[in-house]
C-alpha cells in the first residue's frame, strides 16, 4: 500500500507541473510576453485586474495542490481522489464544483492555441489515471 501512495504523490506532483504548464500556455495565448517590464505589469494584472479574475481559480488550485503535497509525503487514495476531482471540475467542467466563469474564458482559448490544447491533452491523460478511475490495490 505504501508504494501505491508514493505513486499517488508522484502522480499528483506531475499533475501540478502540468497545471503550471497549462497556466503558462493560457498566459501565452492571452497576452504574448515581451520585456521583463511587461512581465512585471502582467503579474500585477494577474493579481489585481478584474479581467484576470477568472484565472485566479487555476492559480489557487495549483497553490493548494502544491501546499498539500508539501505537507503529505504519503497520500491516501481519498486525498488523491479529492485533488483529481478539483482538477476535473475546474479544467474539464466535470462535477458539481465546476467553475463556469473559468470555463467560459478557458474553452475558447483551447481553440486558438495549439500549445494550450496540447497542455490540456497531457493534463487530461494524467488526471484520467488518478482515482477514482485508477484502481488502487
Amino acid at each position: 500500500m505504501a508504494e501505491a501512495t508514493n505513486d499517488l504523490h508522484r502522480d499528483l506532483e506531475a499533475v501540478s507541473r502540468a497545471l503550471q504548464e497549462l497556466h503558462k500556455q493560457i498566459l501565452e495565448a492571452e497576452r504574448p510576453h515581451g520585456s521583463s517590464r511587461d512581465r512585471i505589469a502582467l503579474l500585477d494584472r494577474l493579481l489585481n485586474d478584474p479581467d484576470w479574475a477568472w484565472l485566479r481559480a487555476l492559480s489557487k488550485l495549483i497553490a493548494d495542490l502544491d501546499e498539500g503535497l508539501d505537507k503529505d509525503m504519503v497520500l491516501t487514495p481519498a486525498e488523491a481522489e479529492a485533488a483529481a476531482g478539483q482538477v476535473r471540475a475546474l479544467v474539464f467542467g466535470v462535477g458539481e464544483a465546476r467553475d463556469d466563469a473559468f470555463l467560459e474564458r478557458y474553452r475558447p482559448l483551447l481553440q486558438k492555441s495549439p500549445g494550450l490544447a496540447s497542455a490540456h491533452g497531457a493534463l487530461k491523460q494524467m488526471v484520467d489515471a488518478l482515482p477514482p478511475h485508477r484502481l488502487i490495490n
